[in-house]
């Protein structure tokens, strides 16, 4: 049964700003985020990961450079199972202001009935991660995957069998780490949300529930 090392991408400027960023590839992390990936790659370096599969955007990108001047011998393999939901005409805009629109319920209670306007729905992102998963399902591991907020919930929601709809139940902050077990026969979360002891990264609004906490 492999061990899977889930790392969100560190704090980023879209996060900062409360914006829902979405796949814009021009947003990097901030000083903090750095800092935090500096501080999350001492963690992740005293790991034998037999392989690291990571998002395209490059804020996951600017995450994990420093765990790989550590890891030198170790590719990293981009996989868009792993890239941020398309929010299509959602995507640049403040979740405070997403928040007042009516479907925000929906995306909250009901995300199994979402399709974001010119953009991905639910049950699309869902598929692509339980097939990352279930193609991982054989390894030795431990195998880490570097990936958004939404991202990272929706592998906890399949690690426990959970219905799509609950996947809003977890919460996962900036440069976190959680592990969980899976294979064809046992899944199970070993740990959720670890930061490292960083209180800072809980210092924010709970009310926007999607990409993890805050975009």
């Amino acid at each position: 049964m492999p061990l899977i090392y889930l790392l969100r991408h560190a704090e980023s400027e879209a996060n900062l700003k409360g914006i829902l960023a979405g796949r814009d590839n021009s947003v990097n992390l901030t000083s903090k985020g750095f800092k935090d990936a500096r501080k999350v790659s001492k963690v992740l370096s005293k790991i034998d990961f037999e392989v690291i599969y990571s998002s395209p955007i490059n804020r996951c990108q600017q995450t994990i450079e420093p765990l790989l001047r550590h890891l030198t011998d170790k590719p990293v393999h981009l996989s868009d199972a792993l890239i941020e939901m398309d929010y299509g005409s959602w995507s640049g805009k403040y979740l405070k202001q997403l928040s007042s629109k009516k479907e925000w319920s929906l995306i909250q209670n009901q995300p199994a009935e979402f399709t974001f306007p010119k953009g991905e729905s639910f049950l699309s992102m869902r598929k692509r991660v339980k097939d990352l998963l279930t193609s991982l399902a054989n390894s030795q591991g431990p195998i880490l995957l570097v990936s958004h907020g939404d991202v990272i919930k929706m592998a906890l929601t399949l690690a426990l069998d959970l219905p799509l709809n609950k996947f809003q139940n977890f919460a996962v902050a900036p440069a976190s780490i959680s592990i969980i077990n899976y294979s064809t026969d046992s899944k199970s979360v070993v740990s959720l949300n670890n930061s490292l002891g960083s209180k800072s990264l809980f210092k924010r609004s709970g009310s926007f529930i999607l990409g993890g906490g805050r975009g």
